[in-house]
Formats: structure tokens, sequence, C-alpha cells
């Protein structure tokens, strides 16, 4: 398949007992089985006419009597009774005897269809916001925002090969906005302000220091996807000035706390191994129990533990944690660089 090319989805269903027809479709296989969500999603009786299928060259299945539908990871998800990294595991190829992993993260909370149902939704395409100029049509002018860059230490030439902007005026005015691209379909864009001040329309009540556009999920995207996917190894940051920094492998999660549609996206790309650099605090937001038997034991993994965790299936991961406290937004390029590279061999 061409989204998972060490899966292969006939001997998948040989091995899972699942009888299905194949079917050739202008050059690619569909494959026709009984859908198994039939009864969940309140229909009357069980399909047993073939009435899902799988078109093995988007890696989404459909079926034409609940409609029932999503990726291919959901349907594994289903089929194997696995959770998300479970799934990634098969259709990565390293789980060849489809055993049922066990994904438990911060008090053994048990996976849910319901969890997998929010986390596979597929990605919409966003329109830029009113008002939006491109850094690379206005290279040469001395604005708010070329001085904004330079005092974060971002480069030009950087800002305009990755579509950064600004507004002047509408929703976004007087912010930076650093776009998401993702298999080239700009997926959401985050406004960063930069002068700390009330919206001149929205006053102080509701401001906010970044701004996504409106029913967009932030935590179903990755900054940078799109070149970091053909790396070996991918830094996981932060925001996307950390980003910028780190390299061109690096991604952003826009936030401390990685989502497993996140891991998924990561699934999709050619690395082999992931280095976590989060900010200080997402290695002290642990909760713990603070009564009870329990007192003093953790209640909640911290933001890099959960991540760890949940990657160190499907990679080789190691944690990268900065001195002094100090975000890794806050260095320059070469710094950080360097950092992470002599950081990375004492992980």
């Amino acid at each position: 398949m061409l989204a998972h090319p060490n899966f292969s989805l006939r001997d998948y269903l040989f091995e899972s007992k699942v009888d299905f027809l194949v079917h050739d479709s202008n050059g690619h296989d569909e494959y026709a089985l009984n859908c198994p969500a039939c009864i969940e999603n309140g229909e009357p009786r069980a399909d047993t006419k073939r009435r899902l299928w799988i078109n093995t060259e988007t890696g989404k299945f459909y079926c034409y009597n609940c409609t029932w539908a999503g990726q291919l990871t959901k349907f594994v998800q289903r089929i194997s009774k696995t959770s998300l990294v479970g799934a990634l595991r098969i259709l990565k190829g390293k789980s060849s005897d489809l055993e049922i992993l066990n994904y438990r993260l911060s008090n053994n909370v048990e996976f849910s269809y319901s969890e997998m149902e929010d986390d596979t939704l597929p990605l919409a395409e966003t329109e830029f916001p009113h008002g939006f100029e491109l850094f690379a049509d206005n290279k040469k002018r001395k604005t708010i925002y070329h001085k904004y860059l330079d005092s974060r230490g971002v480069s030009m030439s950087y800002a305009s090969e990755m579509d950064w902007g600004f507004c002047d005026v509408g929703y976004a005015q007087k912010r930076i906005i650093v776009p998401t691209y993702m298999n080239d379909k700009l997926v959401l864009w985050q406004a960063r302000d930069i002068l700390a001040e009330s919206h001149p329309l929205y006053g102080k009540k509701d401001y906010k220091k970044v701004l996504n556009p409106k029913g967009v999920s932030k935590s179903k995207v990755l900054y940078n996807f799109d070149k970091a996917k053909e790396s070996s190894e991918i830094i996981v940051c932060e925001g996307f000035f950390d980003a910028a920094k780190a390299g061109e492998n690096a991604v952003a999660i826009n936030g401390k706390t990685l989502h497993s549609a996140q891991v998924e996206a990561l699934a999709q790309t050619k690395a082999r191994s992931i280095i976590l650099l989060l900010d200080p605090d997402a290695f002290t937001d642990e909760r713990r129990y603070a009564s009870g038997k329990l007192a003093g034991q953790v209640k909640k993994a911290c933001s890099v533990e959960k991540a760890r965790s949940m990657l160190a299936s499907l990679y080789d991961v190691r944690i990268v944690r900065l001195p002094d406290g100090r975000d890794a937004g806050s260095y320059q390029q070469d710094e950080l660089q360097s950092l992470i590279h002599s950081r990375k061999k004492m992980a």
C-alpha cells in the first residue's frame, strides 16, 4: 500500500480470519468485506453482503450500509482490538503476529473506540486569514513584523521559505502568521501576537497570544511535517519557533502534550528515531495523589514521559533536556543545534 509499504492487507485479513474479495479499480485493488460495525451503528442486522470497501491507493475504508468510514489505522484498531499505537505497529510491519498490545498511560486508562474516532478524523484544508501578506513578497520592508522576527532569531530566508507572513488588518491583525502544511495542504495557521497588547477590536478580555482558525484542531497536526517526513530522525518540539531553530527535521506539536493523532502522523514518515525536545515544564508537570492510600504516587505522568511511552514501541526515543531551564526558542539556531547534537549522545 502507498501509505504503508511494509503492510500487506491481504496477509493481514488472512491472519485475522476475515473473509474478503479483491476487485481491480483503475489500476489499484479494492477489498470488499463484511462490515464489523453495522450493528453498533444502528443497523438492524449484521452485514453479510461485503458492503465495507477498502481502497488500497488511499488507505481509506467506507461501509455502504452504515457509513462507518476512516483511515486504515481505525480499521486495524477495530479488527485487532488494539490501541492506536498497536495499530501503527501492525501497519509499520513491527507486529507480525498481530498481538493485542496494551496501551495504558497515566493510571492505566483503558483504550476506547470513542478515543479512536476523535483522533483519526481526516484533516480539512483551511484558508489564510483576511489581510495575510507573505514575508517573501516583503523582504525589503522593515516593518514591526520584520523586527520581531529578528528579535526571535528567525531569518527572513527561513520565514520566506516556509510561507510565514503577517496581517495588518482583520481578525489576526498585528500578528505574524505561521502556516502548517501536511501533504501539501494548508491545515493550520497560527497568528502570533508581537505586541503583547490588547486586541484593538476584542480588548483584553478575549486576548490570546496565539490565534488559530476557528474549527481547526491544532492537536491533529505537526508543524513542518512535509519537510521532516523524509528524515530518518525527527526532533519533536513544542512550538514553531523551537522547530525553526532545531533544524529541517524538526516538527512542532503546538504545545507540550503529544496527541495520538500526531503519533499517527509521525508513523507516516520515514523516521526510525525520535528526539524529544520539550520545554522545562514538560519535565515537571506530573500530577500525584494528594491523599489516601496512593498519596504521593504518580497520578498523571509528566508530558515528556507520556510522549516517550507513546512513541517507545515505534521508535528509538531519546530525550534532550536543555540546561538552565531555558526554552528551545530562546537559543540562537547554531547554539541550539549544537546542544541537541551534544546532549542526544548522553540521552
